[in-house]
């Protein structure tokens, strides 16, 4: 089995894509990607209610799967930073963890940071349900405090081969990290000129990326998932979304990536990490939101 990544479902129950007016995925479609995607043997799944169907639809596949005693749900409880009442945050915790009470094993996550008395209302109803609990977090800073937390086990924040922040921010801690958006929501994988459109300044970065992986004559995607299974620790995984069951071909080759080809290939491209431009990009809250997906 596939233990070092987790399915991310967002996109298999909320439109879909660089422009806001993409359709909802078909129910028979996300069911298929769950297909294969455990047919490859992944059986770790993240999802929220905040991702549209997708925990419904995740909850459904496994019912009609009779699968549910093998599946591990990563699932997130929407938490406001404006000082939400604590039976409310309460009750979305709850309602995040009744959906999946079948799973063999449940983690909850705060979708968003927060602080330590909203985190003892979460923890607790995590621990009358057995699950673990962590934060689903942004920054290095938010990462950091979510670690220190009293029971947090697992913390799920943005990284890729040029954003180790959140790996760095962990520090010694023995909690576990779920990092996403190793493409850089795809900027990384799209055509420099697209790639500058959506995001001002990542043109160069995108073409430099793709011209390194090409000189060392290997697929970009799978490379950029093991560079970053290469600064992970064993128990810590890659959270990979994916729009069609065929995406999900680069987890072998992920793992398969010899160590002197991810080494080379960050030689190529680290350069692009001292560069100013290269952190502006790095932050898709800066980016243009018109008709992008963010």
């Amino acid at each position: 089995m596939l233990s070092r990544f987790v399915l991310g479902t967002v996109q298999l129950g909320k439109p879909y894509g660089r422009r806001r007016a993409y359709p909802l995925m078909s129910e028979a479609h996300a069911f298929r990607i769950l297909d294969a995607a455990w047919g490859a043997g992944v059986r770790a799944f993240d999802t929220a209610e905040a991702y549209g169907a997708s925990a419904a639809r995740l909850r459904a596949w496994s019912e009609a799967r009779g699968n549910a005693g093998e599946l591990e749900v990563v699932t997130k409880c929407a938490v406001d930073f404006g000082g939400r009442a604590p039976a409310t945050i309460e009750d979305s915790a709850h309602a995040a963890l009744t959906r999946f009470d079948t799973a063999g094993s449940v983690v909850l996550l705060t979708h968003g940071a927060v602080g330590a008395d909203a985190w003892g209302v979460v923890k607790s109803v995590a621990n009358k349900f057995g699950a673990g609990a962590g934060q689903s977090v942004y920054a290095p800073e938010e990462v950091s405090d979510a670690c220190s937390l009293p029971g947090a086990v697992r913390v799920q924040a943005p990284g890729n081969v040029l954003d180790r922040r959140a790996i760095a921010a962990r520090g010694e801690s023995s909690v576990s990290l779920d990092i996403r958006s190793v493409y850089l929501q795809g900027v990384l994988l799209d055509p420099p000129e697209i790639a500058g459109r959506r995001a001002p300044g990542a043109s160069g970065i995108a073409r430099t990326v793709q011209a390194a992986a090409a000189a060392l004559g290997v697929e970009l995607a799978p490379l950029l998932v093991a560079g970053v299974l290469a600064s992970l620790r064993k128990d810590d995984r890659v959270v990979l979304g994916v729009d069609d069951a065929t995406q999900l071909e680069v987890l072998r080759p992920a793992l398969e990536m010899g160590e002197a080809t991810v080494r080379e290939f960050e030689a190529a491209i680290g350069h692009l990490t001292d560069e100013a431009a290269t952190r502006l990009v790095l932050d898709p809250r800066q980016w243009p939101t018109v008709g992008v997906v963010g």
